[in-house]
């Protein structure tokens, strides 16, 4: 006997149909997964057989489980496609042989910062507006919060303390601190820390961002002598002006550190020129 399944539709559920928490915020007696049959629907959301007893739930806690009908006739397509697979087996190899495959590009230092600058941006607008966020924590769902960056460039670390918008309380803390052999630029720092904070997946782009590749103006440097000098504007003298002059650029001579105060934008209009 085929066991029935079901899809999930974000929708708005009628009685007698099956629901499964997926974003439990005012949760009694409930939790995230628990499935159950609406009883009552009302305005704000609907009554639910949840464990065993009736209990009230948001519509925006739940998800409306439609079930899926598998057909004989299905069943026969599915039987028939696979039989073509596997008479026409060299033939599909051959034919998928040709298809180049094409990787997505990498970003780049910039991209990846631009990307952080606009993510916090939009993160700080939902702060705001915590009804329509289902993924995070508690505190991204359900309450109007905003965030409050504290940049320390010697510790290579943004701290980010998510406060109250009403009352000004901490209600969470987000810390994100540069690896010793990472370069450290705050805009990363602050969209890796207010992810953590507020309980969000932090990309690998931000994690795992791509180094510089060439001097700029106003890269912190770390000499091998371990004094730290900013990179003047003009590269060609920055030996004598910012390191001794034993010291040279190069992989195993002056490391960057910081790229904080670099403009990007006028380095790749530069380098596209």
């Amino acid at each position: 006997m085929t066991k029935q399944t079901y899809r999930e539709v974000k929708r708005e559920a009628n009685v007698g149909e099956r629901i499964r928490i997926v974003n439990p915020q005012f949760a009694l007696g409930y939790g995230e997964g628990d499935e159950g049959t609406t009883t009552e629907r009302v305005s704000v959301g609907v009554h639910a057989m949840l464990n065993g007893s009736e209990r009230g739930v948001y519509h925006r806690e739940y998800v409306v489980l439609e079930p899926v009908t598998t057909s004989g006739t299905n069943e026969a397509l599915a039987s028939a496609f696979a039989q073509f697979i596997l008479d026409n087996a060299d033939t599909i190899r051959a034919i998928l042989g040709d298809v180049n495959k094409t990787e997505p590009a990498a970003l780049t230092r910039a991209a990846v910062i631009e990307k952080a600058r606009a993510d916090v941006a939009e993160l700080t607008r939902k702060m705001r507006s915590p009804i329509a966020n289902s993924d995070g924590n508690r505190t991204f769902n359900t309450l109007t919060s905003k965030p409050e960056f504290h940049i320390n460039r010697n510790k290579r670390a943004v701290t980010v303390l998510v406060r109250g918008i009403y009352g000004n309380a901490i209600l969470e803390k987000g810390i994100a601190k540069a690896a010793p052999d990472d370069v450290f630029h705050a805009e990363i720092g602050k969209a890796i820390a207010l992810r953590r904070a507020l309980g969000l997946t932090v990309p690998s782009e931000y994690t795992n961002a791509p180094k510089p590749t060439e001097k700029l103006a106003n890269m912190l440097i770390r000499c091998v002598s371990g004094e730290t000098r900013k990179l003047t504007d003009s590269t060609a003298d920055f030996n004598v002006r910012n390191c001794s002059m034993l010291h040279s650029w190069n992989g195993r001579n002056g490391t960057v550190i910081d790229d904080t105060d670099v403009d990007y934008s006028v380095a790749t209009e530069g380098a596209a020129a």
